[in-house]
């Protein structure tokens, strides 16, 4: 049995049939006709949350979000009887179950679905034209009546709503269904680490915090490789951008951007905004660099640095920073990298670039908010900067320029305790490489890299246009199973992620999500 968002012409047209029997033929809601399929008036409308068995559809759900509901037609509008508030409402607008599947789980399971994407999708309340043959469950679930009952006799029902709140315990169970977390971010937090969450809040110039943030400096320079490391309140790309003021401040102006993805052409957007003057060397998304065309570039032109990201998540390539190394600092650029989804998840050595920026979210997995910068070179102040930006000052202040959370640098300093060995960078290429090899078991088209440039931290599946990724990642989430696939350049693609930088991801959860997904999509 697999549950998922219906978006087939094939199971839409089982759901006609499946609304004549139920609409028609049991309750007689609608007329008689010669097709026995009944098309919901409001079906361009509909979310259709549907129970296969193989490729039969045998149970199904209809929620709308887009007014009028059908219940604002019933009663000539809903808010003139209804007098709370709320601000994202939704209507579950028709149940209906083959019957030799109600007394199974199917409906239990079904309702766990529907709730699952009405409390991922963010909705306040829910409004029901519920029969009247299921009162006691809606009154289980807290369902609220607030009309007299409309309809006929043999099809009469009852206005409801439900307010999606705290203080509902079905809804509060349901929420706290396992989630299997595929995300390369927000990422699973350990228990010692959620525990530094929850201590008191401590002042930034205490000694405490003054010995705290020195240690934490410490580990971070041996995990990166490098000199120094400087700590700033912010995310990633304020490290990104700490880094390219280092650059105009020491003069080196001309720079060459390595693109081959989302976050290599990020990187262009951001250079120019600090007044540098970029060029870029651009392949196609996922595509190696060409070595041999960085060196000529280097050689003719009189670039002061080049920036480019180590993992490049958008596609799943770990860009040979070695060779490019190499070569960079063999024609003496200055080398910054982007380092944020390989930091903690790949182990290197960043002991021969200049700068690399990475942050205590993604691989460390710990609480995103602060940024870090390790750095091989003398930082320089910078006195026409704004002083947020000045990792020469922040650097001087041992990484405490300002007021830095106390909760923060503790998590962080935390979670940097699982890198004293390599299990964990062992444990990203265990889950990576399960997963790869059930992904091949499906057919599923996995974008090929070259074999040094293969990265642990994530796998992009190139879906078949037959198959529509936002669905699929849709009808996971419903299921707890949460991708990545909702970003501008993984949709325009048709592209789903698996990361595996999550620490409680387990083998069974990859069985269990590669069994969903050959349930939903078949082999290819």
């Amino acid at each position: 049995m697999i549950y998922k968002i219906a978006n087939t012409e094939e199971e839409y047209d089982q759901i006609f049939k499946l609304n004549y029997e139920t609409f028609v033929e049991e309750i007689p809601q609608h007329e008689k006709n010669e097709t026995k399929k009944l098309k919901d008036k409001f079906h361009d409308k509909n979310i259709y949350i549907i129970a296969k068995k193989k490729h039969d559809v045998i149970g199904m759900i209809a929620l709308s979000d887009q007014r009028p509901f059908s219940l604002d037609l019933k009663l000539n509008d809903i808010d003139k009887y209804y007098k709370g508030n709320y601000k994202k409402p939704v209507e579950i607008r028709l149940l209906s179950i083959k019957e030799q599947y109600r007394k199974t789980k199917v409906f239990t399971e079904l309702l766990q679905r529907t709730f699952n994407y009405i409390i991922q999708n963010a909705y306040d309340i829910v409004f029901i034209s519920g029969t009247t043959r299921q009162e006691k469950l809606y009154n289980h679930l807290g369902f609220v009546k607030f009309h007299e009952n409309v309809g006929t006799k043999d099809a009469e029902y009852m206005p409801m709503y439900l307010k999606l709140d705290s203080g509902n315990k079905v809804l509060e169970r349901m929420s706290q269904a396992q989630r299997v977390n595929f995300l390369p971010g927000p990422v699973d937090l350990s228990e010692d680490v959620l525990a530094k969450l929850s201590k008191q809040l401590y002042s930034h110039r205490s000694s405490e915090f003054v010995s705290l943030t020195k240690d934490t400096l410490s580990k971070l320079e041996r995990i990166l490789g490098v000199k120094e490391a400087t700590i700033l309140h912010g995310s990633a790309t304020l490290a990104n951008e700490a880094i390219m003021a280092q650059l105009k401040g020491r003069n080196l102006i001309n720079g060459l951007i390595l693109t081959n993805g989302e976050f290599g052409s990020r990187l262009v957007k951001e250079t120019k905004r600090h007044g540098l003057n970029i060029e870029s060397y651009s392949v196609e998304f996922g595509e190696s660099f060409d070595l041999d065309i960085l060196s000529e570039k280097l050689k003719s032109s009189n670039y002061d640095f080049v920036y480019l990201v180590h993992n490049e998540t958008s596609v799943g390539i770990l860009n040979d920073l070695d060779e490019i190394t190499r070569i960079v600092k063999g024609n003496n650029v200055v080398l910054a990298v982007d380092a944020v989804s390989a930091v903690g998840a790949v182990k290197y050595s960043y002991k021969d670039v200049d700068y690399v920026a990475c942050s205590s979210g993604k691989a460390f997995c710990s609480v995103a908010g602060l940024a870090i910068v390790g750095s091989n070179c003398e930082l320089v102040p910078l006195e026409n900067t704004p002083l947020y930006l000045d990792l020469h000052y922040a650097n001087k202040m041992t990484s405490i320029p300002f007021t830095q959370p106390s909760i923060l640098m503790e998590a962080l300093n935390t979670a940097l305790d699982a890198f004293k060995t390599d299990e964990r960078y062992e444990k990203v290429q265990e889950k990576y490489s399960y997963m790869k090899e059930g992904l091949k078991e499906l057919n599923l088209p996995i974008m090929k890299f070259k074999d040094k440039e293969v990265s642990p931290v994530i796998i992009t599946v190139e879906l078949p246009k037959t198959i529509c990724s936002l669905n699929v990642g849709a009808s996971l989430a419903i299921n707890n199973i949460f991708i990545h696939y909702k970003s501008s350049y993984l949709q325009e693609r048709n592209i789903i992620q698996f990361s595996f930088i999550n620490i409680n991801t387990t083998k069974n959860e990859i069985d269990h999500t590669l069994n969903i997904l050959k349930q939903m999509i078949g082999d290819y």
